[in-house]
């Protein structure tokens, strides 16, 4: 019985060809299985017979019948993985249905790395572009361009980084590239490393990275308020080390300045290259931002990764890095043929919004707009959760980590739900160990005027403290 919608959206055709194409996934239409003729279908129907024949046609060009001319249309085989996908994923959509029939809809979604639209200077941003597009370097719009990025773009990155990140570099030694994961691949490309030291937690993306090039990798604990542990990174013959040393990720210490000099000594005498990913160094709330790492090597072995992901926008896609001497004639001689991956129009726009000022007010903007939001949290969940709760990663950054002595990750992520907030478990940044208590909570994609909202249904949500 195939039962159509005559006013619905679908034409009918479709319904019909739906309907035709279901019953053989499920296998209640079998192989060999005979289908009424067109125009027998069309008079059951009550519709041309025409609307029979696309339906039918359509089952034909995709695989599911066989037109045996004078004797009809036949079912064809059809593999039992795609049925057995078919069921699971009426089974998987059931569970969906079932999972969040007791809540409510997500009204803040407190995923890491979004930002929100109110902290973006979109008419400053539009003219830049506009201004890209019409100035006599627009004509470079129809070129491939510099394959390090654009000339001025780094010039003023380079001017600027000296002065608000402390790094020590020249234009030349920059390379602008579509994110930080894609410089990290070119990176690895340039280092050749056998074996590469991650923080455990630590940024998952990299781990992926790691992995798809075959390298090994070697997590270290980076849990506590320092950072990675050095005792425990020594003697494990790398050949790289990836650290996020001015604000880790997700745990949220910072490295002190005995340490990170102590590791770039390690690097030197243990022969092994210091990835240093300055994602975050501008959120930072209680004292000034700590200075890169990269301003204190004297050997050549820290690569400064940055990215403009968490202060302009995730979209536009636009990452550097700052290569040691040694590794930019690597580079030089590798990589001289390759395209720079950023689009030019954008690159000249961001050097036009920078040159404006627009960039260095953006960033005291969304700055303040950070620090607000982050004190609206930090103070509802200090004074609204109770003593089984530990609040972690404050003071800086975009998010923070909750810890629960009594509920596991999975409990207070459905509890959250509940209240219409999507928070995440930190699992995922382990590679051996377990996040299994703890959440992360970010409001980088929070409005400020719903902070206050989303701060007391995040509290109502966890502060019941026992267990059901």
């Amino acid at each position: 019985m195939i039962l159509l919608e005559r006013n619905g959206v679908k034409p009918l055709y479709i319904q019909i060809y739906e309907h035709i194409r279901d019953e053989i996934i499920s296998g209640q239409l079998r192989e060999g299985h005979r289908l009424s003729a067109t125009r027998a279908q069309a008079e059951k129907l009550g519709v041309s017979r025409n609307t029979v024949e696309q339906a039918y046609l359509q089952l034909c060009s995709e695989g599911y019948l066989e037109n045996r001319r004078g004797s009809g249309y036949y079912v064809r085989y059809v593999d039992a993985l795609l049925t057995d996908r078919d069921s699971a994923e009426r089974k998987m959509q059931s569970f969906h249905r079932q999972s969040s029939s007791g809540a409510q809809k997500v009204l803040y979604d407190m995923k890491y790395g979004n930002c929100h639209m109110e902290s973006f200077p979109l008419a400053k941003w539009r003219k830049a572009v506009e201004k890209a597009l019409l100035s006599e370097e627009g004509r470079g719009t129809f070129s491939y361009g510099e394959n390090y990025g654009d000339p001025a773009l780094r010039s003023y990155l380079a001017d600027y980084l000296e002065r608000d990140r402390g790094v020590k570099c020249s234009p030349e030694q920059i390379i602008i590239g579509s994110g930080t994961q894609f410089l990290a691949g070119i990176l690895l490309q340039l280092l050749r490393p056998g074996r590469c030291a991650i923080e455990e937690p630590g940024y998952d993306g990299i781990r992926y990275v790691l992995q798809n090039h075959g390298i090994t990798i070697i997590p270290v604990e980076a849990g506590g308020c320092e950072g990675i542990r050095l005792d425990q990174l020594s003697g494990k013959r790398v050949q790289a080390v990836y650290v996020t040393p001015s604000h880790q990720f997700p745990m949220g210490g910072v490295m002190p300045i005995q340490n990170r000099i102590e590791l770039i000594r390690m690097a030197e005498e243990e022969d092994f290259f210091i990835m240093e990913d300055d994602y975050d160094s501008v959120f930072r709330y209680t004292a000034k931002a700590i200075p890169a790492m990269q301003g204190l090597d004297q050997y050549g072995r820290v690569i400064y990764l940055g990215s403009l992901s968490k202060i302009l926008s995730p979209s536009i896609r636009l990452a550097y890095m700052v290569l040691p001497p040694v590794l930019k004639n690597r580079f030089d001689m590798s990589f001289s043929e390759y395209h720079n991956t950023v689009s030019g129009t954008l690159q000249k726009a961001l050097r036009i919004f920078m040159e404006e000022g627009e960039w260095e007010r953006h960033i005291r903007k969304t700055r303040l707009n950070s620090r607000k939001k982050h004190d609206i949290l930090e103070s509802a969940l200090e004074s609204g959760l109770g003593d089984g709760f530990r609040v972690t990663g404050k003071d800086a950054g975009v998010h923070m980590i909750i810890e629960s002595s009594e509920l596991t990750a999975e409990e207070m992520i459905v509890r959250c739900r509940r209240k219409g907030i999507n928070v995440y478990s930190l699992e995922k940044y382990f590679a051996l160990g377990t996040g299994r208590n703890r959440i992360i909570a970010g409001f980088g994609g929070i409005a400020l005027a719903d902070m206050e909202d989303a701060s007391r249904r995040l509290v109502e949500a966890l502060k019941i403290g026992t267990k059901k």
